[in-house]
């Protein structure tokens, strides 16, 4: 089992906005892999606001709905289009509107109805269609995602505190009947299905909910507190709101290692990045570009402004005419590159997300270097082909802000597209940690390391890592220089 990652988050609204980008950008991540993906929906509150967060996004629209199917952990036991059925919330929240969603790809446990009169029966029929799409071996898919909700008793999917369905095993499914909180009569998957996830993320806001938070990260047992059971085989993941941690003490002793971002530490390093951002004063037209991604929803995952000015000086540094960018998102860091060059330079940024790359050219249209910058749309490693084909003029500086699982191909393609003396800087290498903990499951740690290893296999690289904490976290950078050889 996977140790316990804890991201904490300022209050529940927020929780809910960066469970559905956290969400959107892992399905893009994992559909560049493999399909289809298969994801548990969870109700509740901040449950159901993450998938109307979801559905506002514009990322929304580059997911292949195609090839994703959607699952439940539990549900309650009640007839079709209750509105108290996790299914009918969820449909009400997104999936009604998500039109290039097939209906076979929706997975709704059974309802009450003459045919299925008891929860039994429901959980018999769900175990069935769980089994019609299981690997050799397994009672359901191994599902890429699986996000739980957690009630103030600990109690994940429906399974409660001092009761038997916490112990069942050999099944997919258990019929629930007493549920301390009504309904009385519920249908949840087993721990046996839970833990054969590969990804696990628990979802907790309120202070209601903070002895349990507490109770589940120190490892308590499972028949006390559920919650502490709910663990992926390659990533377990806590996403909580600041007051749900009042009383955690991460890293106390448990079967699951827990590592915290915290709130507390975070908040310290944004202070001092306000502070330092004296440095990097922001004009009417930065300002535009970080609102215009806000509004258009976009991941928060742009550089922040003393990034971008760190981005800027070293454009300048290098004495850069052209520049290359994978990831454009929605043109911040582009912005601040791009003012670094003389007239006749010029940006080329690589996005793969048609939508951000249609807010991001309305901003640079809006800032007046839309005459400097081209958008180039699609993936980026047929993009860096393509160019390599086309025999561009060479890159001076190149700013790699893209998905983390390639960097070693994309460190090879940009090899052949940059000027000896060129500048290549990568972004996120540091992964809060995680990239020195060689057996990490997480594919985009691993996907750092590879790059790694590749630069120093390479003679034609020369290199080091810079770590950062700031307003985005703890990560940093590694800045690559090509050498003659």
């Amino acid at each position: 089992m996977s140790r316990r990652d804890v991201v904490v988050h300022p209050d529940a609204t927020v929780l809910a906005d960066a469970v559905a980008a956290r969400l959107l950008t892992r399905l893009l991540d994992l559909q560049s892999h493999r399909s289809p993906v298969h994801v548990v929906l969870t109700g509740g509150t901040v449950g159901i606001a993450s998938l109307a967060a979801v559905a506002r996004s514009p990322l929304r629209d580059a997911v292949d709905w195609t090839g994703v199917h959607l699952w439940w952990g539990d549900e309650r036991f009640l007839p079709d289009g209750h509105a108290a059925r996790n299914e009918t919330q969820a449909r009400e929240a997104l999936l009604d509107g998500l039109d290039a969603l097939p209906a076979a790809n929706v997975h709704p446990i059974p309802a009450l109805s003459q045919d299925v009169p008891t929860p039994e029966a429901a959980a018999a029929a769900y175990a069935r269609t769980l089994a019609s799409f299981a690997p050799p071996g397994l009672l359901a898919p191994r599902f890429d995602v699986a996000l739980f909700g957690m009630g103030p008793d600990g109690h994940v999917a429906s399974l409660f505190p001092g009761h038997d369905t916490v112990h069942v095993t050999g099944v997919a499914t258990v019929a629930v009947h007493d549920s301390p909180k009504p309904p009385p009569l519920r249908v949840s998957l087993t721990f046996d299905v839970v833990r054969a996830s590969r990804e696990v993320w628990v979802v907790a806001a309120g202070a209601e909910k903070a002895a349990a938070v507490a109770s589940a990260l120190s490892g308590a047992p499972v028949a006390e507190t559920p919650a502490a059971g709910a663990l992926g085989t390659e990533r377990t993941l806590w996403l909580v709101d600041a007051a749900a941690t009042t009383e955690a003490a991460p890293g106390a002793a448990g079967d699951a290692p827990t590592s915290v971002e915290g709130a507390g530490a975070v908040e310290g390093w944004s202070a001092v990045d306000a502070w330092f951002e004296q440095l990097a004063p922001q004009d009417v037209a930065l300002v535009d570009a970080a609102r215009s991604a806000r509004e258009a929803d976009l991941p928060d995952i742009a550089v922040s402004p003393l990034q971008g000015k760190f981005l800027h000086l070293l454009a300048q540094a290098v004495g850069a005419r052209r520049v290359l960018e994978l990831g454009t998102l929605g043109g911040y860091s582009t912005l601040w590159l791009a003012r670094a060059l003389p007239p006749d330079g010029t940006v080329a940024t690589l996005e793969v997300s048609p939508e951000h790359a249609r807010v991001a050219r309305e901003t640079f249209v809006r800032a007046g270097v839309d005459d400097q910058v081209e958008v180039l749309v699609g993936p980026a490693a047929q993009t860096l082909d393509r160019l390599a084909a086309d025999g561009i003029e060479p890159f001076d500086l190149v700013f790699v802000d893209a998905d983390k699982q390639t960097l070693a191909q994309y460190l090879d393609q940009v090899a052949g597209l940059v000027r000896p003396g060129a500048l290549v800087v990568v972004d996120n290498v540091v992964r809060g940690g995680a990239v020195v903990d060689a057996q990490h499951p997480d594919d985009r740690v691993q996907g750092v390391r590879r790059f790694v290893e590749r630069v120093v296999e390479d003679p034609r690289w020369d290199a080091t890592a810079l770590q950062t904490v700031g307003s985005k976290g703890y990560d940093g950078f590694a800045l690559v220089r090509r050498t003659t050889a």
